[in-house]
């Protein structure tokens, strides 16, 4: 199938090289041709073709038309994205660089690079991530924790109402590649388009900085990573109070939104997480 599907792009002596993500419902491979090398990917078919137009249309605004993500490359017919076999399928570059990491150094440039994104200009479709912090009041209706937990949504304003930009919704060391020349490129662009920054921007301060050992539930918090990458976007940090009670309150939401991800086991180390994070938001706020 996949020797098939090369042949809608022009390729020069194009080879089948590993696959990616084995366990995973998508097709990515890489493609090795005469000339470089290339990424295919493919999305089962019964996702909306409105979806895949959304990342298309993220990879040519943050890639094609601002080197911060991965190319994409036309069809023989001009096209940017094929169906077939009841898969979708795109062509891209295939970054020459390594996966970033959690170090404070790769952080201070992931944020860096986050500034950067925010402040592109031009973009005019949404992204699918929700802002609003409505459908949450429905969760954990069952548990102990539902009157903290109301109490802690009430606190979180609206996102819809603050500032807007292209955002990824996903930022983090695992969607970043750095290339040789040390750019930073971001990948899996799937909800990414016009969103709440501060939601963006928030993302891993719970979700990637509390550092959680699933074996013994202790936790400890990434001061290091959240400084550089702090550092790294407000340039020498120069950040309000203000603008940190937004970076945290949209770091809140964000772990929320995946609190019923990963099934109801899970929910309540994910509650003590909530938690723990939050604790460390005037401990932060005094090393800054």
């Amino acid at each position: 199938m996949i020797e098939n599907i090369l042949t809608h792009w022009r390729l020069d002596n194009p080879r089948i090289g590993d696959r990616y993500h084995k366990d995973s419902e998508r097709l990515i491979y890489k493609i090795e041709t005469s000339s470089g090398d290339y990424l295919l990917k493919g999305f089962p078919g019964e996702k909306p073709e409105t979806t895949i137009q959304g990342n298309v249309n993220a990879h040519l605004f943050l890639g094609n038309e601002n080197g911060m993500a991965p190319t994409l490359y036309t069809t023989k017919d001009g096209a940017y994205y094929i169906k077939e076999q009841d898969y979708w399928f795109y062509l891209m570059e295939f970054i020459d660089g390594r996966q970033m990491e959690e170090t404070p150094e790769d952080a201070f440039k992931l944020g860096r690079a986050t500034r950067k994104m925010h402040l592109l200009q031009g973009y005019k479709y949404k992204s699918s991530e929700t802002q609003s912090k409505e459908r949450f009041y429905s969760w954990f209706r069952d548990h102990e924790f539902v009157k903290e937990f109301d109490k802690i949504l009430d606190a979180i304003p609206d996102f819809e109402k603050l500032d807007q930009c292209f955002v990824h919704t996903d930022v983090g060391p695992h969607n970043a590649m750095l290339r040789v020349n040390g750019e930073v490129v971001f990948i899996d662009l799937d909800d990414a388009g016009i969103g709440s920054r501060y939601l963006d921007l928030g993302w891993p301060f719970i979700m990637q900085f509390v550092d959680f050992n699933h074996d013994t539930e202790e936790m400890k918090y990434r001061f290091d990573l959240a400084l550089s990458f702090l550092k790294g976007y407000y340039d020498n940090m120069n950040i309000s109070r203000e603008e940190y009670e937004l970076v945290f309150q949209g770091a809140i939401q964000m772990h929320i939104s995946y609190m019923q991800s990963y099934g109801p086991y899970a929910v309540d180390s994910l509650w003590k997480i909530l938690q723990y994070g939050m604790e460390q938001k005037e401990i932060l706020w005094e090393k800054i």
